[in-house]
């Protein structure tokens, strides 16, 4: 049995870049996640791809998989961009692009946009020139500092989260530097 998430092809509001179709003609993440694995390794390790591709329980046993397309990518700069680049290729000629009840390659809808040429555009931001504190939204309200501090014990003591949340959460508090995002450069596709 195949233990993807799925969404039906026939709703009406899906317009933009979408998942490809299964031969079930359903949308599956795990297959698409699945498929885009084993492009990326086809080209560095055929074996591990094709291991990829006989995965029938994805969601549960991708760990194992990712940790061999880690191990394959740290060989070389060049094996690691291979790796990228087919995984990237894959992606993109995989996905299709949905408008109007009907969908096409994601090629053909960049080749024909709708309103016009499309383009680039770039938001700088502006701002303090230090990061605000970590704040975390819950039930109305933003914790942060000791508040935070406290309610992490609260939910680390009665099971609610693991350890290792309240750790990392606790590092990210410790490091507000961590939070400067000033040097980083974020893309979005399709933004409207």
């Amino acid at each position: 049995m195949n233990d993807s998430y799925v969404t039906s092809p026939s709703r009406n509001d899906a317009e933009g870049i979408v998942f490809p179709l299964t031969d079930s003609g359903q949308r599956s993440t795990a297959d698409f996640g699945r498929a885009v694995f084993a492009a990326a390794l086809a080209t560095v390790a055929p074996a591990d791809a094709a291991a990829i591709r006989a995965e029938r329980r994805w969601r549960q046993n991708y760990p194992a998989h990712v940790h061999r397309l880690v191990d394959s990518a740290v060989r070389s700069h060049e094996t690691a961009l291979t790796i990228a680049r087919a995984g990237l290729a894959a992606t993109a000629a995989m996905m299709r692009f949905a408008r109007d009840g009907s969908e096409t390659s994601l090629a053909e809808a960049m080749a024909t946009p709708r309103h016009g040429l499309l383009r680039t555009a770039v938001v700088e931001g502006r701002g303090g020139s230090t990061p605000a504190a970590l704040a975390v939204p819950y039930r109305g309200r933003e914790l942060s500092g000791d508040a935070l501090l406290r309610q992490l014990d609260d939910w680390l003591a009665r099971g609610i989260v693991e350890p290792s949340f309240v750790q990392a959460i606790c590092r990210v508090h410790e490091h507000p530097d961590w939070l400067d995002l000033s040097d980083q450069r974020i893309v979005l596709l399709g933004a409207g």
